[in-house]
């Protein structure tokens, strides 16, 4: 689902006003430093707000895509292709966020229901980026389409968030998450989510 070059593409797109919750680049950078014992991207400046009354600190969404790269070849060293070790740090930092409490807040607003679940935060996930559209679409009782267009983290990171997000509100399912349609460098694509 992910490449070197395509996250690379990404990167190479992304312009200066597109930011990331703070709290992700913090919870990603953990994540590198638990699965690898490699500490990447500790020297950077001080997170900003994105306007005088936002409370919640950002970063350059560049940042944070330079740290995946970095951080899914460290993992790719230890014999995991390139796009599991993004998926697999996103999951692990999902897991993170949805432990602080703004993660936890948004799976008490998610419920269990999944559909409830994906259309509630696909809809919040414009607070936590400045970029991207995406949306939700309702499959059947057990399956859903989400839609990612102008999305600079790919469709690796974006089913490891998922996957994480449905089995922190319901451990018991059994989810299936796959690219439906896309093509490189998938800065727009939809997944395809059953469970």
């Amino acid at each position: 689902m992910d490449s070197p070059q395509w996250l690379q593409a990404r990167l190479a797109m992304c312009r200066p006003e597109d930011t990331v919750l703070d709290l992700f680049v913090q919870s990603l950078r953990q994540s590198i430093i638990e699965l690898t014992g490699k500490r990447l991207g500790a020297d950077t400046p001080p997170p900003r707000s994105i306007s005088s009354r936002s409370t919640q600190a950002f970063r350059p969404a560049s940042e944070y895509l330079q740290l995946l790269h970095e951080g899914a070849t460290a993992l790719a060293d230890t014999g995991m292709s390139y796009g599991d070790a993004v998926g697999h740090l996103s999951a692990h930092a999902a897991n993170r966020i949805f432990t602080a409490p703004v993660g936890e807040m948004v799976l008490s607003v998610a419920g269990k229901d999944p559909n409830e679940g994906l259309s509630v935060t696909q809809g919040m996930a414009g607070a936590t980026s400045t970029f991207g559209e995406r949306e939700y679409e309702r499959v059947s009782d057990r399956s859903a389409r989400l839609i990612f267009r102008n999305e600079y983290f790919g469709p690796a990171w974006s089913r490891g968030m998922t996957l994480s997000g449905l089995l922190k509100a319901n451990p018991e399912l059994t989810v299936k998450v796959e690219l439906e349609s896309g093509e490189p460098p998938y800065q727009s694509f939809t997944l395809l989510v059953s469970w």
